[in-house]
């Protein structure tokens, strides 16, 4: 008889265990946020990253990714059009996400990028400067749904692993930035001084 029951609990975990490898093969990202929820370790999680500070979010693999990022007041926006698709609320996805610098620390070579002025043309005023970069970067990006960094303004979150490599964002891009700003009349130039 306990050796029946044995032989049943076996039979029964490796069928579980089957069922949970075969729906981690169909959708891994619910699988894999499912076991976390019910209190098992988050199994896409590395090592870098610290688990109190992921929890249930459920990272794509490792893997090199290229995109424009933004940092400055409140906002550090890296964008690529590589990320896997993600579900949002009211609108498509834009690729946008959350960029956490790497244990070691964020790149020389991204700090220098991000003195550049580029909108000089614009702002004298440097305390609310914004920083822009073409950037390659090694990492992880989320694949859950979920609101991620500044008041859960983006629908994904990425962890640096290693910067590859760093450059100027392209013209076009900052000039359409600077278009914008002189639309909405926020220039220096534009604004009448009180006094």
């Amino acid at each position: 008889m306990i050796r029946r029951s044995i032989l049943g609990a076996i039979a029964f975990g490796l069928l579980g265990f089957l069922g949970l490898f075969a729906w981690s093969q169909v959708d891994r990202t619910s699988a894999f946020a499912a076991i976390c929820y019910a209190g098992l370790p988050n199994f896409s999680r590395p090592a870098e990253i610290d688990a109190d500070e992921l929890g249930c979010a459920i990272l794509a693999p490792k893997a090199t990714y290229r995109g424009l990022f933004i940092s400055g007041f409140e906002a550090s926006n890296f964008s690529s059009p590589d990320f896997p698709k993600v579900k949002v609320q009211l609108s498509d996805d834009d690729g946008r996400a959350w960029y956490n610098c790497p244990t070691s620390g964020c790149d020389a070579a991204l700090d220098e990028q991000f003195d550049r002025d580029y909108l000089t043309s614009c702002f004298s005023d440097r305390t609310m400067q914004t920083g822009f970069a073409s950037l390659e970067v090694e990492g992880w990006v989320t694949v859950s749904k979920g609101q991620f960094g500044h008041l859960g303004a983006y629908p994904r979150e990425f962890y640096a692993s290693r910067v590859v490599s760093v450059g100027p964002p392209p013209k076009r891009f900052i000039d359409d930035w600077i278009a914008g700003y002189r639309e909405a009349k926020l220039c220096d130039d534009q604004i009448e001084r009180r006094s």
